[in-house]
Formats: C-alpha cells, structure tokens, sequence
C-alpha cells in the first residue's frame, strides 16, 4: 500500500513537467531553431542566391570585423543605443512619478500613455518627418520665434541622429513609463510618509527612496529600452533612411541592405548574430550591475 502511494505521488510530481513538454517544444520551434538555423547559414558563402554553398566557418564573422562599413555601423549603433538611453530612462521616471501621483478622474491618463506604443515604426517615422520637416514641421515654426530658422533635421549628420533618437524615444517611451510606474506603485506608503517626516520631499525623496526601491523594474527597462534600440530598423530606414552620408547606418540598416539590397543572406545571418550576440551582452551586464546593488543593498 505504501509502495502504491510513493507510486502515485511520484506520477503527480511529473505531471507538470509532462504538461510542459508542448510549450517547451513550442518555445524552441519558435526561438531556439531560428537561432540556431542563422548560425548555420553564416557558417556558408554563395555568389549567388540559391547557388551551391560553401563553407567557410567564421569567415564571414572576420570579414565583417575587417570591413570599415560594418564596423562604422556598429559605431552608429552604440551612438544611437546611447542616446536613446540618456533621453528615455529620465523621461520615463519623470513621466511615471507625475502619473503616480495621478488621482481620480485623471488616471485614464495611464491608459493614454500606451498609445505610441501602438504605433507602428513606419507610422512613427511619417509623423516625425512632418513634425520636423523643414518648410513647414512645427518644431521649425517653434524655433522660428527664437530666431533659429529653417533647420534641416534630416540633412545634418549630427540632428537626423538626434531626430531618429528622438523618434524612438517616442515610440517605446511607453513601456519605460508602464514599467517604472508599476514600480513606483509597490513601493511602500510608510516609508514615503517617512520619508517626508525625516523632511526628504520631492525629488529628494525620490532618489533616496523610490528609486533604490525600483532598481529591479529600472534595469528591466533599461534593457527592454536598449533592446529596443539596438534592433530598429523601420523607424530608422522611413526616417533618414540611414543618411545622411551614412550618419544613422545601425546595425539594423546594415543588415537589411545585405539581405534585400545586396542579396547577401550569409552575410545577412552573420550580422543578425552579431547582433544578438550584442543584445546579450547588454542584458548580461544590466544584470551583473543589478546584482551587485542587490548583494551591497543587503
């Protein structure tokens, strides 16, 4: 009887793991076999599309180590990733400590703040390109009471950068708000009240308090935001299209130039790996830091 029992309690304790095996598949038809598959391809070269292939290993991750364009490119990008952090990180504390306080009838503002979000890149891009067109974009009609006229957002190097920072700091800003916003509303009221008994208010109260409190949703942020960056292309490519003289030529641009321009697709699945490879470096040094302030905080 006792065997029977252990018998059964042993079925039961499997029987998640069993219900699992789909979704597990699913994941790695999903996520794991493309991965994998892009490897493969780069690990080949063809003159031609759909010519024999010949392997070649890492040669095509040499190759593009030793090409000025790409490695330009991932300059551009680490530029762009950067700033685009600078300008969304402040912004989505500022925006998610103004809707914390937020009360009443005006919470339906929190609602609102998703929108952008749902916006496609390419949608994103045509709004901005009006917004800051030169003959008639608001921004220069704004500018143009402060004595700055005709400003070409989209000729100059330096300001197609900053406007395609701009542009995507619009369109995932959202998720940075969400995020930090449902951080902010776990933080404790007693130690706010606290807080302003020991006379921390305001801004003061916020780094010395809610901040440090929300260390893990900042860093998940923080690589969503970087992730984000570091993998735009349809804002980029309907904004400037990479110019002007190849000033936002990311490592997104780079890539869909050899695959759909070029027809270069080993080349095409190295970048994607590279870019990957990037997207784990950022996420594993987001989390060392965060568990460094977690084993100090403690």
């Amino acid at each position: 009887m006792a065997a029977d029992r252990s018998s059964l309690v042993g079925h039961a304790g499997a029987t998640p793991y069993l219900l699992s095996v789909p979704s597990i598949i699913m994941v790695m038809a999903l996520l794991v076999f493309p991965v994998v598959y892009a490897v493969w391809v780069s690990l080949f070269e063809a003159e031609f599309i759909g010519g024999p292939q010949e392997f070649v290993g890492l040669d095509q991750y040499e190759a593009l180590f030793q090409d000025p364009d790409f490695l330009w490119s991932v300059g551009r990008t680490f530029i762009f990733v950067t700033g685009v952090l600078i300008l969304g990180i402040p912004l989505g504390l500022v925006f998610a400590f103004a809707l914390s306080r937020a009360t009443g009838r005006l919470r339906f503002l929190r609602g609102i703040t998703i929108v952008p979000y749902l916006i496609s890149g390419i949608a994103t891009a045509v709004i901005f390109r009006l917004i800051l067109n030169r003959d008639f974009g608001e921004v220069n009609r704004v500018l143009g009471f402060f004595g700055v006229e005709d400003v070409a957002w989209f000729s100059n190097p330096t300001l197609a950068m900053l406007a395609s920072m701009l542009a995507q700091v619009w369109s995932d800003l959202p998720l940075v708000i969400l995020l930090l916003l449902g951080g902010l509303m776990t933080v404790d009221a007693e130690l706010l009240d606290a807080a302003d008994v020991d006379g921390a208010t305001g801004w003061k109260r916020a780094l010395k308090v809610s901040i440090p409190l929300i260390i893990p949703q900042l860093v998940l942020a923080t690589i969503l935001l970087s992730y984000q960056a570091l993998t735009s292309l349809g804002v980029i490519l309907a904004l400037t299209g990479g110019g002007p003289v190849d000033a936002t030529r990311t490592l997104p641009i780079a890539l869909y130039e050899a695959a759909f321009v070029d027809l270069e697709t080993n080349k095409a699945m190295a970048i994607v790996i590279v870019i990957l490879l990037f997207n784990a470096l950022l996420t594993l040094g987001y989390w060392v830091i965060s568990r460094r302030y977690d084993m100090e905080a403690a």
